[in-house]
């Protein structure tokens, strides 16, 4: 996907990953704070993450197509100020996908334990438990990089995008 609207793609859908993956963050530590919010809140979670992660493929497909047109429009100089971006954008995308697999984790095997045998629940509850919470913590060290690596690549675009306008303006040009 190339164009929306006759524009680039790229502008457009940054924003699914730049405003659902940090919800379905959000959305972790909550579930992690209280049990039934767990229950309650888990596949709104999950949808959101997996969301996210979708917009943050697109987001990156789009980007790398909108970088080979500035490199064939503007030449090769001009593709190397985006090549900070274009990497912290590769890097948002797979830590998206990370962290949508450790969500899926974080919601589906609990969910999948509570639907077992009744008659195993004395000898597993302390095992469950401790999934449970290496889960949690799981899910919560992707959110927090999920969160890390889409406001850096959101630094590193802005800064290609503004950076030349905004140092001529601050310096008095």
């Amino acid at each position: 996907m190339d164009t929306l609207f006759g524009l680039p793609a790229h502008p457009f859908l940054v924003h699914v990953p730049i405003v659902l993956l940090p919800l379905a963050a959000v959305g972790v530590v909550l579930m992690v704070i209280r049990a039934e919010w767990h229950t309650r809140y888990r596949w709104i979670v999950l949808t959101l993450g997996a969301v996210g992660a979708l917009g943050a493929i697109l987001a990156a497909s789009a980007g790398e197509e909108l970088a080979d047109r500035i490199a064939a429009v503007a030449g090769p100089e001009a593709a190397r100020t985006w090549e900070d971006h274009v990497e912290s954008g590769d890097t948002a995308r797979n830590v998206a996908i990370v962290f949508f697999i450790l969500l899926a984790a974080y919601v589906l095997i609990p969910w999948w334990q509570q639907r077992g045998e009744p008659g195993t629940r004395a000898t597993s509850g302390e095992r469950s438990r401790w999934i449970r919470i290496g889960l949690a913590v799981l899910a919560i060290a992707g959110a927090a990089a999920s969160v890390t690596t889409v406001i850096q690549a959101g630094h590193t675009g802005s800064r290609a995008v503004w950076g030349d306008y905004v140092e001529s303006r601050s310096s008095g040009g």
